[in-house]
């Protein structure tokens, strides 16, 4: 350190070259002070820095200076940084100790007391309502900046044989977030306390952060709540900041340990390892998982059960992670689906074939229940692979063979091929809450593929139902894990039997055989937005009767009095009727039905050709319906609301 100063009747002059201190440093140090009854003192740095933080051209003006026995006091100050701050100070010459306090706001202070000791200094920074804000130039370019909150307690700097730092703060309403709305948080309430200790080149230090309260939003994870603490300890210095000790209590959930070493310059995570036991699954879902799963069909789900995770992670990228499961079950509350009793241990390493081995208890989708079976899988990165599988459901079995995930990163893949061997279908339809049916269900399911987040199936769905054949080709199912998903897709009905088809739905007993084509379907969120249908007889011979329940029902769907009209006529008198053909479209789009029959007439158009001996006919008059009230309609007479025989 070089001092320089000049003398006169009039001015005291200063120069120093530099002064160095622990998180300070000042260069380039000019003052000048202008004695008299009230003494005026003016002091500019060409560079000050503290923590790592630079300002140039600094500024400190006294426009009345007290100068007491061995003291100068100054209770009117101003720094310029170049924002202007309110400064008091008192320095003793003879002790050299300084009493500084800043308030760059009302009701904030940073409040500076550097002391002499035998065996070295001591600098207590007392803060109260310090802004957070003032911080944001401090922090790493990667990190989120801070938008709000306030600091307040004490930390102190002693600088005898080693150099340490004691402190306890309080975070009020702190918040922060970046550019990207990634990473955020709001409302957090935290008690910050530290103890770091110099040797050498190296930092050695304790802390412990109480989390009362607060939200934190870091993709894909949201956190809220309180109660949780981070006691963390290990060595920092120039570059690297090693987290030997570090264990993370969240309440309700478990107590997670880490390790970790991270680049400072970076600010990248180096190496790391997270271990938690006895992990509670209810409360890890509720607390962590299920506010960064809205949106989803996990979005509302009921979890009991304990499990075990480690993870280990390199250069920022996880490498390996091993989870073992006890009694897991996950059941969405609006009955979707439910997977109960998931027991067993997942393996998985970034570069090494690893074999998981897990059973399920049992579970249910779509509230058809499926019963136990054992998941042996192989993993490898992104990709895994499971040989054959077979699930009971009902009295049958699902079969998935050649189950396979490929990929990288966020472009993952995974495709299988299956079958479905002989289910009850009046056990399905029963379980479904659908009108009993009779009879087997059985289907080849061909290879099944999902990328980019749609679902597609390769080829077409084959069943066998109500005697005749239903094919399923060109289905996508978009989004599947959406609250929106978006289903497409073309189905054929081939042959049905009518009798069998009427009975079941009780909409009045017609004889014959049907074909039924719904193309260009879509639903979104399993709901029908667009298709163009058309049902009509099956070419070939064969009994075509239909009664006049059947025709009460078809005519409803138009309204009522059609109905009415029918009932007061001398044909109420015939129980069935004979046809020779029948026929129905709808074109739904903008959640219109557009309706038409086999051909059009004056009035409208035909559902029902006459023929045989006693004969009738049935028009369509009203060609756009809402779907929303040929839906109700449906429903009525599937009900009863309509005379049903």
């Amino acid at each position: 350190m070089l001092i320089a100063a000049g003398a006169s009747a009039q001015q005291i002059s200063l120069n120093i070259d530099r002064i160095d201190a622990p998180l300070f440093t000042a260069t380039k140090i000019t003052g000048t002070l202008l004695p008299g009854t009230t003494s005026k003192l003016e002091l500019r740095a060409a560079e000050v820095a503290i923590a790592g933080e630079t300002w140039r051209n600094v500024r400190l003006t006294c426009p009345e200076l007290r100068q007491g026995r061995d003291e100068f006091i100054c209770e009117q100050a101003t720094l310029e940084t170049p924002v202007k701050i309110a400064v008091t100070f008192r320095y003793s010459t003879l002790t050299k100790n300084l009493d500084l306090a800043l308030r760059p706001a009302a009701n904030e202070e940073w409040r500076v007391h550097i002391t002499g000791t035998p065996g070295g200094r001591t600098l207590a920074l007392d803060v109260r309502n310090g802004a957070l804000t003032h911080f944001k130039a401090w922090w790493p370019a990667t990190w989120p900046k801070p938008n709000a909150g306030t600091i307040s307690g004490r930390a102190t700097f002693n600088v005898e044989r080693e150099v340490s730092v004691q402190g306890e703060l309080a975070l009020i309403n702190f918040g922060f977030a970046d550019d990207s709305g990634l990473h955020a948080a709001e409302k957090i309430n935290t008690v910050l306390t530290l103890d770091a200790r110099q040797n050498g080149a190296q930092w050695r230090w304790q802390s412990q952060l109480d989390w009362k309260n607060g939200d934190v939003f870091w993709d894909p994870l949201f956190v809220s709540g309180y109660g949780h603490t981070l006691t963390l300890g290990g060595t920092f210095d120039s570059r690297h900041v090693a987290i030997e000790q570090g264990r993370l209590a969240l309440a309700g959930i478990a107590n997670v340990d880490i390790t970790a070493s991270i680049d400072r310059a970076s600010g990248k995570v180096a190496a790391a390892s997270v271990k938690g036991d006895n992990v509670d699954i209810a409360g890890l879902y509720e607390k962590l998982l299920k506010p960064a799963l809205q949106g989803t069909v996990l979005a509302d789900l009921r979890c009991d059960g304990h499990a075990d995770f480690a993870f280990v992670l390199k250069d920022s990228a996880m490498v390996s992670a091993d989870a073992a499961f006890r009694r897991v079950s996950i059941e969405d509350n609006g009955r979707r689906f439910a997977l109960f009793g998931l027991d067993g241990v997942f393996p998985w390493h970034r570069e090494e074939t690893k074999t998981a081995k897990l059973r399920i208890a049992g579970g249910e989708a779509l509230r058809v229940p499926f019963g136990a079976f054992d998941l042996p899988l192989e993993t490898r990165g992104l990709r895994v692979r499971m040989r054959d599988i077979e699930v009971p459901v009902l009295d049958g079995k699902l079969a998935i063979s050649d189950f396979a995930t490929s990929g990288e990163r966020e472009s993952w893949r995974w495709r299988f091929t299956g079958a479905l061997k002989p289910i009850s279908v009046e056990q399905l339809t029963t379980a479904l809450g659908l009108p009993a049916m009779h009879g087997t269900l059985s289907a080849t399911i061909p290879t099944v593929r999902y990328a980019q987040s749609t679902l597609n199936v390769d080829g077409a769905l084959l069943f066998k139902l109500f005697d005749g054949a239903i094919t399923i080709e060109n289905l996508a199912l978009e989004n599947p894990l959406s609250k929106i998903p978006r289903l497409t897709g073309d189905v054929t009905m081939r042959n049905l039997d009518l009798d069998l088809v009427t009975q079941t739905f009780s909409f009045g007993k017609i004889s014959g055989r049907i074909d039924a084509d719904v193309k260009a379907m879509e639903l979104v969120n399993w709901g029908p937005v667009r298709f163009n249908a058309r049902i009509a007889s099956s070419p070939g011979d064969y009994p075509r009767r239909i009664s006049q329940a059947a025709v009460q029902n078809i005519t409803a769907l138009g309204g009522a009095g059609a109905a009415a009209a029918i009932q007061r006529s001398f044909l109420r008198f015939f129980e069935t009727f004979g046809y020779s053909a029948l026929g129905w479209s709808c074109r739904l789009e903008l959640d219109v039905c557009h309706m038409g029959g086999i051909e059009n007439v004056p009035q409208g158009y035909v559902i029902v050709k006459g023929g045989g001996i006693p004969a009738i006919s049935v028009l369509g008059y009203n060609r756009n319906v809402g779907w929303r009230e040929l839906l109700a309609r449906l429903k009525r007479i599937t009900e009863g609301n309509v005379i049903v025989k």
